[in-house]
Formats: structure tokens, C-alpha cells, sequence
């Protein structure tokens, strides 16, 4: 990406996306130990003994991802709206430029 903010939200997301994949595999394991093993505490394998932690730091963190992206939607949507352009002043609209046959930049 070539804006630094780009890379920051990638690499959250990405982060985010890594946490929720482990939750849900703890959770899977968890549900399979307690339905395999009626007598065993998954506790004692995973070292905890109820789903409400993880289950709770998944939401969490889908809360978090959703902030992170209207964050950046907002200040992208400011920076675009201070960005200079050049409009007419009779219709205040960007003027229509054609280019010459051949020709592959307006200079």
C-alpha cells in the first residue's frame, strides 16, 4: 500500500482475524471435548472452564475491528473532502478536459 494508514489497518485486521480464528478453534475444541468426554472437565485440558471469556473477547474484538474501520473511514472521508480541485465558476463543476489523439497526460 502506499499510505502508511493502509498498512496500520491491514496489519490490525489481520491481527483481528488471527485472534478470532484461535477463539473459534478453542471454542470447537472445547464443545468437542465436552461432548466426546462426557466425565472429563475441558478445564482441565484447555484451562478454563466456561466459553463466556473467549466468546466475550471475540465479540470484543469484532467491535474493536468495526471501530478501527469507521475510524478510518472517517478520516478518510476528511482528508478527501480537503483535497484542492479546480471547478468552474459560472456551474461549479469540474471542467471536461479532452485530451488530443495520441496524447496520454493533459500538460
Amino acid at each position: 500500500y502506499k499510505r502508511v494508514e493502509d498498512n496500520v489497518i491491514a496489519v490490525a485486521t489481520s491481527l483481528v482475524l488471527l485472534l478470532l480464528f484461535l477463539g473459534t478453534n478453542w471454542t470447537t475444541i472445547f464443545l468437542g471435548i465436552e461432548e466426546r468426554y462426557q466425565g472429563a472437565a475441558p478445564a482441565d485440558v484447555l484451562g478454563f472452564g466456561k466459553l463466556n471469556a473467549i466468546v466475550d473477547t471475540m465479540i470484543g474484538l469484532g467491535v474493536f475491528a468495526l471501530v478501527v474501520f469507521l475510524i478510518g473511514a472517517v478520516v478518510a472521508a476528511r482528508r478527501v473532502a480537503k483535497v484542492p480541485t479546480v471547478r468552474l465558476v459560472s456551474t461549479k463543476q469540474p471542467p471536461e478536459l479532452s485530451i488530443g489523439t495520441g496524447l496520454t497526460w493533459h500538460l
